[in-house]
């Protein structure tokens, strides 16, 4: 009987010595090698798709995404404290020179469960003439999320999130009016996380 548990705890001993080299050897396979840039992951499909850089005209306060690989100014006036998930938005200034828009604060967070059918989320900020903004929005659910922008400067502007994704929007070069977003949920349900964030 003796034999027996002593063969048994040697057989154990071997098969935990085989598992801690296998767990060893897939963490050296799987861990990144030294100074390699290790790639952001990809959002899964249902993500809204961020624009990581925005170009802002000073004249008209328009803003479009920007590429940084191909727009030279970009590469060389990137902010050292921005976060590597966020979207950058630029202010081109009339004399050509860029600069990067930091956040000043955040003006309000907006949480709330969104039902089709329910009453929508209605938020509002009165910027002044000049003032720039991002907005974000994520949920969490199975829903999507149409999200309504009045008065901030080209009309209205629509878009719809499925919840898992994120997106973000810069509200650039107030004009003194109030802006209104408007957040409804389309289909199923969704828990809003939204912050409307002020630039400088």
């Amino acid at each position: 009987m003796a034999s027996e548990e002593r063969d048994g705890r040697v057989l154990l001993a071997v098969l935990t010595v085989l598992a801690l080299a296998a767990g060893a050897a897939w963490w050296r396979s799987a861990a990144p090698e030294p100074g390699a840039v290790t790639a952001v992951p990809v959002p899964p499909p249902s993500a809204e798709p961020i624009a990581r850089t925005w170009r802002v005209d000073p004249s008209t306060g328009d803003a479009w995404p920007s590429r940084p690989g191909r727009d030279p100014t970009l590469r060389a006036r990137r902010a050292p404290d921005t976060e590597p998930d966020r979207s950058v938005v630029v202010r081109a200034e009339a004399d050509g020179t860029s600069r990067v828009l930091q956040v000043s604060h955040v003006v309000w967070r907006e949480t709330s469960a969104l039902t089709p059918g329910g009453p929508p989320v209605v938020r509002q900020v009165n910027p002044s003439r000049g003032d720039d903004y991002r907005l974000t929005v994520s949920c969490s659910g199975d829903g999507t999320v149409a999200v309504q922008l009045s008065g901030a400067g080209s009309g209205d502007a629509r878009r719809f999130l499925r919840c898992g994704g994120r997106l973000e929007l810069p509200l650039l070069g107030g004009t003194g009016a109030p802006v209104l977003v408007r957040f409804t949920a389309v289909r199923g349900r969704a828990e809003l996380d939204a912050r409307l964030e002020a630039l400088y």
